[in-house]
């Protein structure tokens, strides 16, 4: 299964935001690709309580792949999120439209209503996150820290479309405090 798109639209008539995940697998057939999509809804609820959860996931992955950004992890995390959104806005990827033609969703026709989300964290791989949704159903979405950021920046993208005024944003940089031990 291969990642192709992520898209996150706001949708008014369900007050919910809906993410698409357009992946391709191989036919083992014929060879060719065949184009899917995973629908899940996520409420202003489940968004309100990912997101404090996310921002700790990200920053608790930077600290576990570079132990030495310990104490500037909010700083770094910041300057790595500038950057790789940036590098999509270079790369035009934020412009190109969400390809939805001929792909067939994965689960029926109504997206999967999002109830809860795991995140698993391994050094030196991709951040796991673990979308649980009724009924029974869990989509895995691993991705790495480009991706990442680049869905971060959709979902503060599309709640503010919303409206729900969570403002979302990235931690706060504070000044670096440094342990009292660590002074001379």
């Amino acid at each position: 299964m291969h990642l192709e798109q992520l898209n996150l639209t706001y949708l008014i008539n369900e007050d919910r935001i809906l993410l698409r995940i357009g992946i391709s697998t191989k036919n083992k057939e014929n060879d060719a690709n065949e184009k899917q999509e995973i629908q899940l809804f996520i409420t202003r609820r489940m968004l309100q309580r990912l997101w404090p959860v996310l921002m700790e996931s990200i920053g608790s992955h930077m600290r576990l792949n570079r132990p030495e950004t310990a104490f500037a992890s909010d700083e770094l995390v910041n300057m790595e999120h500038e950057q790789a959104v940036g590098k999509i806005k270079e790369e035009g990827n934020f412009s190109h439209a969400y390809e939805s033609d001929n792909r067939k969703p994965l689960h029926g026709d109504r997206p999967l209503l999002l109830e809860s989300i795991k995140f698993h964290l391994k050094a030196n791989a991709p951040l796991w996150m673990q979308f649980i949704a009724q009924p029974n159903q869990t989509v895995d979405l691993k991705l790495e820290t480009g991706l990442l950021h680049g869905f971060c920046k959709l979902l503060i993208d599309a709640e503010k479309i919303a409206g729900w005024n969570l403002e979302l944003s990235l931690p706060k940089v504070e000044e670096m405090s440094v342990p009292a031990h660590l002074l001379n």
